[in-house]
């Protein structure tokens, strides 16, 4: 099916049933047709004609010699360049670590200052407000005595 013939039944569809009916019963529809689909088995069909085996080692050994691997070999390190550059990111990690715990050691040590400095300004504060509160207190029960006293004379 082509695309214009696509969009014609899609045009066809609409006009008895609404545009969601069309678009549910074009989406039901394959997307290209089934003779586009190219499948597995013409895929293995193909590149058998063309890639042997034989056309892949030519291949490989134009671009693979001993020299290109020979070249590409040198770029790695031996074994003890490997070792000494992992022991000095080893000694970068454990200087950097060392730096992460002082300067959290210090943020922690600010921290307790801080929250040591808020704490006794709550207590003061609280020590003062219990005082009134028992200030109030006592002179309430003083009032309410000599109420009680008063009334107990007058009687």
């Amino acid at each position: 099916m082509s695309e214009q013939d696509r969009v014609r039944l899609y045009r066809w569809l609409c006009e008895p049933a609404d545009e969601q009916m069309a678009e549910y019963l074009m989406s039901c529809l394959p997307p290209i047709a089934a003779d586009d689909v190219i499948t597995k088995e013409f895929l293995r069909a193909e590149l058998s004609r063309f890639v042997t085996k034989e056309f892949l080692q030519a291949e490989l050994s134009r671009f693979v010699t001993k020299e290109f691997l020979r070249a590409e070999l040198s770029r790695f390190a031996t074994k003890d360049e490997f070792t000494a550059r992992f022991d000095a990111m080893r000694t970068e990690h454990a200087t950097q670590r060392d730096a992460d715990r002082s300067e959290h050691a210090a943020h922690r040590a600010a921290d307790r200052a801080e929250y040591g400095a808020q704490f006794s300004s709550l207590r003061a504060e609280s020590k003062s407000q219990f005082r009134w509160l028992v200030g109030i207190m006592v002179t309430m029960f003083g009032v309410l005595m000599a109420a009680m006293f008063g009334l107990a004379a007058v009687s």
